[in-house]
């Protein structure tokens, strides 16, 4: 993800966080289908992508009941890593010209209310 105008650090904190959300998004849908296969949590090899996951899964599962036996939670898990992808997005975006004014003026307004 290359963010035109801005820092070589900023490039790499934003796109690097970026990936780390995608990868997660990944591990998170493995581990939903996973969870079609019982037997699947005995495997030690498998052991790390529960370990990720289910911490994660578990602050969302006390919200939405089952039903009828289906875990709706990794929804809300779902919606909100997209929340923290656009977020991340937005925080390399850069600021219209025509926002950096308006926020200069609401400045210059509110200095002189304080006064």
């Amino acid at each position: 993800m290359a963010i035109p105008g801005n820092g070589v650090a900023e490039q790499v904190f934003v796109g690097g966080f970026a990936n780390f959300l995608q990868i997660y998004n990944l591990v998170i849908t493995a581990r939903i289908l996973l969870s079609w296969f019982p037997q699947a949590q005995s495997i030690g090899a498998l052991q790390p992508v529960f370990g990720i996951t289910d911490p994660y899964l578990n602050l969302f599962r006390g919200l939405i009941p089952p039903i009828g036996g289906l875990d709706l939670s990794p929804i809300l898990a779902f919606f909100a890593l997209n929340a923290a992808t656009t977020a991340t997005a937005a925080l390399g975006a850069e600021v219209p010209k025509s926002l950096k004014q308006f926020e200069n003026k609401l400045k210059k307004q509110s200095s002189v209310l304080l006064k």
